[in-house]
């Protein structure tokens, strides 16, 4: 059963730059991705959005010393509710059984 696991953030002024390099760095070392994408969102918020392979290839990147939202903390606002980030994640249905 594949997983989908969505991080929404909005950069502080002047860091997409750094932000969009320090993901491309994290992507890269994301075996168990089956698809890993940043999507623009309206008001200059982004979502990262990550479809894994597995639960176990996305709980064992939970699990890592370093992950997305530690790296992007420092360079991004919060949002009006005081949180850093808005996320959520769960396995996906297979609709082709229907």
């Amino acid at each position: 059963m594949t997983m989908l696991n969505c991080i929404r953030f909005k950069p502080k002024n002047g860091s997409e730059e750094l932000i969009f390099k320090e993901i491309s760095k994290i992507y890269k070392t994301l075996d168990g991705a089956i698809e890993k994408r940043l999507v623009t969102l309206d008001d200059g918020e982004y979502a990262s959005i990550i479809l894994w392979k597995t639960m176990d290839d996305f709980l064992e990147v939970l699990n890592r010393d370093v992950r997305l939202i530690d790296v992007l903390k420092p360079h991004i606002e919060p949002f009006e509710d005081g949180e850093d980030f808005h996320s959520f994640s769960g396995p996906t249905v297979d609709l082709s059984t229907f």
